[in-house]
Parts: C-alpha cells; sequence; structure tokens
C-alpha cells in the first residue's frame, strides 16, 4: 500500500465519520419535546348558532343559552382567535365530545366527535421541530377549540410554542402559534 493511499485512508475515514455524525445529529429532533398529555379546552360559536350546549369529560357547558340569544357572524379576524375564557386542563383525551346547537334556521343539530380517532399521536404539529426551545416548549398548555359556525363544527388544536430566533443576535425566544385543524363537520 502506498503511502499517498494509507494518508487518504486516516484522514478521509475520520472527516467523513464525522460528517455523517453531524448530519445525524442535526436531523434527528426529540419528538417527544411537542408531546402533551393535557390541554385547556374553549369553545367559539358563530353564524347565528344559539341554545349550545356541549359535555366534555364529564363537564357540561352552555353558551346563548338566553331567549334571543345568537352568535354574531365570523369576521376574517376570528380565523385566529382562541377564546377569552377557557374551561381549565383536561386529560388528553377524556371522552367524545357530545354537542347540541340549534342553527341559524332553528334545526336541533345534534353531534359527536371522539378526538382519540381524530387526533393521532399526542404531537403538536410544527414545521420546524428543530427550533423548539427544548426546556420549555410550550408558552401555555395546547388548546382544544370547538368551533360551531351556523351548520358547521370545527376543532381545532392549538399551541404557542416557543422557538429559537431566526435572528441568532437576538436574545430572547421567539413565540409562535401552531393551529391545526383536526375536525370538521357540516350537518
Amino acid at each position: 500500500m502506498s503511502i499517498s493511499v494509507l494518508l487518504l485512508k486516516k484522514t478521509l475515514g475520520p472527516l467523513f465519520a464525522g460528517i455523517l455524525l453531524l448530519q445525524g445529529c442535526a436531523s434527528t429532533v426529540n419528538n417527544d419535546v411537542l408531546a402533551y398529555s393535557s390541554h385547556d379546552f374553549g369553545l367559539l360559536c358563530f353564524g347565528g348558532v344559539s341554545n349550545v350546549r356541549l359535555t366534555y369529560g364529564g363537564a357540561p357547558h352552555k353558551l346563548y343559552y338566553g331567549k334571543g340569544d345568537a352568535a354574531p357572524e365570523k369576521k376574517t379576524a376570528d380565523a385566529t382567535r382562541i377564546p377569552g375564557f377557557l374551561s381549565g386542563t383536561y386529560d388528553t383525551f377524556v371522552g367524545p365530545i357530545d354537542m347540541q346547537w340549534r342553527s341559524r334556521d332553528g334545526s336541533e343539530l345534534r353531534h359527536a366527535v371522539d378526538l382519540n380517532k381524530e387526533i393521532t399521536g399526542r404531537h403538536i404539529p410544527y414545521a420546524h421541530p428543530e427550533r423548539v426551545y427544548a426546556v420549555k416548549p410550550f408558552v401555555r398548555k395546547p388548546v382544544i377549540i370547538v368551533e360551531f359556525d351556523n351548520r358547521t363544527v370545527n376543532v381545532y388544536l392549538v399551541a404557542t410554542l416557543q422557538v429559537t430566533p431566526l435572528d441568532a443576535a437576538k436574545p430572547t425566544l421567539d413565540h409562535v402559534q401552531s393551529r391545526t385543524l383536526v375536525y370538521s363537520k357540516t350537518l
């Protein structure tokens, strides 16, 4: 074996091993960072719905239940809205969401959603998990939002995440919202 071949083996071997190791470390993300075992719960109502009754985790909720009460029309700004009042912490997931409501035309509607079937895994979807601040990924607990809009029910999984800034000179973490439509049904 010539000296040049020996030198190549001794130099390039460790160099390639180091590159492969670094590449593997860079592409590996701890998926458990975005895992959650509990969540908050909130309701949003639009499109003239009224008489909203919902049970989740054994807890009943009522909105727009008074005579003549009806939800406002949905506006563009409502697309990313989080309810001002959340119903507290629930284990993920404590059973089906049983819903009843009256649509704009007065029809009494009833529907149930089993989140265990609709949300596979217990991880918040986020396009850049490598940026998530692993020490404390969530600003607060993830939120399940049930939205009624006339004859349609939507269920969203929302979380505000702490992520490392794109600008390395920035000394603070950025907050980004992950909002995923996990279920939608029009009756």
